[in-house]
């Protein structure tokens, strides 16, 4: 088979990490040049473009996004089954978790580096996974999942709960003067399977039925992304928003959010005492997830069915 080299797909791991060219040089060692050229060359095989430029920033594509996804995943098979010879001087302390893709990449990725930077001697080994895990077969401690609990094997800890809220940019929002939730009949709605409209629609006093055209992902992360875009509003899950909302890239145009079927869970297998720094991990992530307060407080609707 003919595949990009490993140097090739390192500097684009470590751009879209960065954000940033001339930073994923300097970690690597190589010029500014080097990383560009072997970008253009990654994207001249997939037929894509991968970055576009924000500011000062590079920020992924859509289609970046999805092969960040893949190269991270194969780049971390690699490194297990190549594991560092350096010799440590006090036995390694480290926590092994799984977590469904949404949240790792959005409001969990944010916390655990921070986890990191407070415990720099405890070591973390994040599996991206939808499948449910073995968790004893394959050495998990912890696992954050979305759904409604209740998974043989696992004892579950509920995160927290989700809510859907329509989300789009700044931008969007202004040029179609969206200040009423009846203001949406002349928007865009991106549809996602997993986050009908209806519910939403019968909670803001709305008696729309479910659209039927305009864009569809089945894909959370990309609803998100093309809501980033301007593409048009998203019925989001705030907590996978909260840091875009936060930093105002992206905005809520009303203050109506209605509970989502599913929550975000901490598990770990029954039967099976969490090792000390596990444990350490599930206390501290509960806890700031406790301390965060939702994008709409005021005006969460309990799901219609």
């Amino acid at each position: 088979m003919s595949l990009p080299s490993l140097q090739t797909l390192r500097a684009f791991e470590a751009a879209a990490r960065l954000k940033s060219y001339s930073k994923a040089a300097e970690e690597l060692g190589l010029t500014h040049g080097a990383v560009s050229h072997r970008i253009r060359e990654l994207e001249q095989r997939q037929g894509v473009t991968l970055f576009k430029r924000a500011g000062n920033t590079m920020q992924l594509t859509p289609e970046g996004q999805q092969l960040e996804a893949q190269v991270r995943q194969g780049l971390s098979i690699l490194e297990q089954a190549f594991p560092s010879k350096r010799p440590s001087a006090k036995p390694s302390r480290h926590i092994v978790i799984a977590s469904v893709p949404s949240i790792a990449s959005t409001w969990l990725f944010q916390r655990m580096a921070q986890f990191r930077t407070e415990n720099p001697d405890i070591d973390i080994d994040l599996r991206v996974t939808e499948a449910l895990n073995d968790y004893r077969k394959e050495g998990i401690d912890i696992g954050v999942r979305l759904g409604r609990g209740g998974w043989p094997g696992l004892h579950a800890q509920k995160l927290f709960d989700e809510a859907l809220t329509p989300i789009c940019s700044p931008a969007y929002r202004d040029r179609l003067q969206l200040h009423t939730p009846a203001d949406l009949e002349r928007a865009m709605l991106m549809r996602n399977p997993w986050t009908p409209w209806a519910r939403w629609f019968s909670a803001a006093g709305l008696p729309w039925p479910e659209p039927t055209t305009g864009p569809k992902f089945d894909d959370a992360l990309l609803l998100l992304r093309a809501a980033l875009d301007g593409q048009g509003v998203a019925l989001g899950r705030q907590w996978l928003a909260v840091d875009e909302l936060r930093a105002g890239r992206l905005v809520t145009p009303f203050d109506i959010a209605v509970r989502d079927d599913f929550a975000y869970w901490l598990v770990w297998p029954t039967g099976k005492t969490l090792k000390p720094d596990a444990a350490f991990f599930r206390d501290w992530i509960d806890a700031k997830a406790a301390a965060e307060e939702p994008i709409c407080p005021m005006a969460v609707a309990e799901a219609v069915e």
